[in-house]
């Protein structure tokens, strides 16, 4: 690609010749070799180990060093006055080309280096070879490698070159207020030193929102300036690609509208990068394909840019199920990525736009989706050949590969190169990542029991007697046999071990409630928020996981909390799982005041006395007040107090909005059961009424033998009526000496 020189700009272009200029210094008419130039403001916290990092490359180099700063009101210029006496105070006015143009205006360096104080150098090795070598006299400008975290950790970060070196000369200036540059002189040395910039880190959202939104003005000030400044377009586009792919898409058309009336090459398939991106986050893949397929029609010549575009198009394809087309695309893709990796793809387009597709964990995600483009089409073959061409120890690449590689084998119907996929990926991964590529495999076998069932048939046979996974295989293949021996053996070995556990070996544990034994030792290896995923583990696993659970609880009780919040867990899987698994109403009632039974005694062993209370319960989580009313309202139920029976359901129902079925079961029994009480009560009040009426009959005929004996059967259900104790009275039938005490106050 041709040297990116904007219409009027006072910069110097060559191509492949010796630059050379005339003067009294030593270098080509200058001093010193370098002049390395700072703008800084509020930076104590990093600019420290920003000017450390450049002291081997100042010991090494004749240079100098210039900050400018530009109203610092920390410790800044104190550090700074450690390393250089060349401070100058600029006063800040919104645009940082200015602010830099003062070290260009200050240098005496034949070069000009420029970075900030929140960048730090790996090394500056490359830099120093570069000039001590004399290599520097070959060049007009010199690009070494920005690493930008994303986050904290630095796991998350985009690298990309940057011209940051170049040869000073007459007029030369820093252009664009924000994102600032010299532009460049041709031929450019790409350095292999590495600059890491951790600016884009932000402590919260706010202070993310006001470094954009202070870049959105200064570039909205520039197109305002300058509409056809398509630098401008693409660094506002590319902004937006953070926070609203909408706009992202607005301003890169508006870019290449402008650029079609200023054509430049460059800018344009910058805008195109940008807009791609965008149409891809707004799930526009069809107009992204066909644009990428315009584009590549129109503009065949390939770019390392052009990796980015055949790989959002084979993502695109495959989201839209083309996998002819996606196939197609990262197949180009991969071309392209070997076209790179041999030094066949010009670099300088790179040093106006962030390719992201050109790492080697890219080829593989290429790799694997190649691979799964092929499997839709039913080439299980050459699908399982892609993945085997994948680098395995590639970040991120062994985990998704086996995944796939299982997904493959189950619709070849053939788990026959699995266990040495296997084998390859957890060596790969290595020991820190083994259980991730162990969890991915396992969610593509989640689903289907014959899947898991055939790789675990073909996984049992590997050497590798302490691999968990290898075991579980072992297990599930017993289960599979009814071979009560083998997995009783291989229960023996989860019992024993040591390992750390994670919902993927959630067979291990239902298995172990499914052969009836003590779960307490596995039980205490799980923390309390991994239960709920051995749970929907199991639940999603296994048809019988109702059955198993109840049959479990049946013959277990559990009174320490690790072991009730497990029962409390898995029961409430089984009350809300989609399809009833009860055959009664009834059958439902009595398990689920089980659970409650189980949750309320969780609680009272989590809390202390004092905090179970109806005046304090509401500071407790909604799901262990649930347990605490549910508590009280089995207590009511126990002791017939009718009322705080049904006020306390109530309350539990506010707090656990879904178990509104089986609280609704148990109104509707407490009303059946009430309407049957009353029901009883009217029978035998109108039993009652019949037999005083033949008494008092009896009586008025002076049958009084008749009468006692009526009187002493009634005396038994009545005892206390005001008419009994008047007929005993009249009937000289008093009532049996113990059952007299029975009825005397204790």
């Amino acid at each position: 690609m041709k040297a990116h020189i904007e219409k009027g700009k006072s910069t110097k272009k060559t191509e492949g010749k010796t630059i050379r200029f005339s003067g009294p210094g030593p270098y080509h008419g200058h001093p010193i070799r370098l002049t390395i130039g700072l703008i800084v403001k509020n930076e104590e916290k990093t600019l420290d180990r920003c000017l450390k990092s450049l002291q081997p490359l100042r010991d090494a180099v004749e240079s100098e060093l210039i900050i400018t700063d530009t109203g610092s009101t920390d410790r800044t210029v104190e550090i700074a006055q450690k390393y250089t006496d060349h401070i100058l105070h600029f006063q800040w006015c919104d645009d940082f080309a200015a602010a830099r143009n003062t070290g260009i205006d200050a240098a005496r360096g034949e070069w000009f280096l420029f970075l900030d104080g929140d960048e730090w150098f790996e090394n500056t090795d490359d830099l120093i070879q570069f000039f001590q070598s004399g290599e520097c006299d070959r060049y007009g400008t010199a690009a070494y490698t920005i690493r930008s975290y994303a986050d904290p950790k630095g796991k998350q970060y985009s690298e990309t070159p940057s011209l940051r070196v170049s040869r000073m000369y007459p007029g030369i200036r820093f252009r664009n207020a924000v994102h600032e540059n010299l532009g460049w002189i041709t031929p450019t040395k790409f350095l292999s030193d590495r600059v890491n910039h951790d600016g884009y880190v932000f402590e919260n959202e706010a202070e993310k929102q006001k470094k954009y939104e202070r870049n959105r003005a200064l570039l909205e000030r520039e197109l305002k300036n300058d509409p056809y400044d398509l630098k401008a377009y693409y660094q506002l586009s590319k902004q937006y690609l953070h926070s609203d792919a909408g706009l992202a898409e607005k301003y890169s058309s508006l870019g290449l509208k402008a650029e079609r009336e200023h054509p430049d090459r460059g800018w344009m398939l910058a805008l195109m990068h940008n807009r791609f991106q965008a149409l891809y986050l707004e799930k526009k893949y069809e107009r992204l394909l066909y644009e990428t397929d315009e584009l590549m029609r129109q503009d065949s010549k390939p770019e390392v840019i052009s990796m980015d575009y055949r790989s959002l198009a084979q993502s695109a394809a495959l989201l839209l199920n083309e996998y002819e087309r996606s196939a197609s695309h990262g197949r180009a893709y991969l071309q392209l990525y070997d076209q790179y990796q041999a030094g066949q793809l010009d670099k300088e387009l790179m040093l106006i736009t962030e390719p992201m597709q050109h790492r080697p964990e890219n080829k593989e995600q290429s790799l694997r989706l190649l691979a799964e483009a092929e499997m839709e089409l039913g080439d299980t073959d050459r699908a399982m050949k892609e993945l085997e061409e994948m680098d395995l120890s590639a970040p991120g690449s062994a985990a998704p590969a086996l995944a796939l590689a299982c997904r493959v084998c189950a619709k070849a119907e053939d788990w026959s190169e699995l266990p040495a996929f296997y084998q390859r990926a957890c060596s790969a991964a290595g020991e820190n990542s083994q259980a991730e590529v162990q969890r991915e495999m396992e969610a593509a076998l989640l689903e289907k029991e014959e899947q898991r069932i055939g790789a675990a048939r073909a996984l049992a046979g590997l050497p590798w007697e302490d691999d968990p996974c290898v075991r579980l295989c072992r297990l599930r293949k017993a289960e599979a046999d009814a071979d009560r021996d083998m997995a009783k053996g291989e229960l023996d070995w989860f019992c024993r071990w040591q390992g750390d556990w994670v919902p993927l070996f959630s067979d291990a544990v239902f298995y172990t409630m499914k052969e009836k034994r003590n779960l307490v030792p596995l039980v205490l290896t799980i923390d309390a928020d991994g239960l709920s995923r051995y749970a929907a583990n199991m639940q999603r696993q296994h048809s019988d996981f109702a059955e198993v659970v109840r049959d479990y609880f049946n013959a277990f009780s559990f009174d320490s909390p690790h072991g009730l919040a497990w029962s409390v867990c898995l029961m409430e899987k089984v009350l809300l799982q989609e399809q009833n698994p009860f055959e009664t109403e009834d059958e439902e009632i009595r398990f689920f005041e089980e659970y409650a039974g189980q949750l309320a005694k969780y609680v009272r062993a989590l809390y202390r006395p004092e905090l179970l209370s109806k005046e304090k319960v509401s500071v407790l989580p909604r799901a262990h007040r649930f347990g605490y009313y549910m508590g009280l309202a089995l207590t009511a139920r126990k002791r017939s107090e009718d009322t705080e029976y049904i006020s306390n359901l109530r309350l539990a129902l506010k707090c656990c909005p879904v178990m509104e079925r089986q609280i609704s079961l148990l109104l509707t029994r407490f009303e059946r059961e009430s309407r049957e009480k009353r029901a009883k009560a009217e029978e035998f009040s109108e039993l009652a009424k019949q037999v005083k009426t033949n008494i008092r009959t009896l009586i008025a005929q002076n049958r009084m033998e008749e009468a006692g004996q009526f009187t002493t059967q009634l005396a038994a259900l009545m005892p206390d009526d005001p008419d009994v104790i008047q007929f005993r009275t009249l009937t000289h039938t008093e009532p049996d000496m113990n059952e007299l005490a029975a009825h005397l106050p204790q």
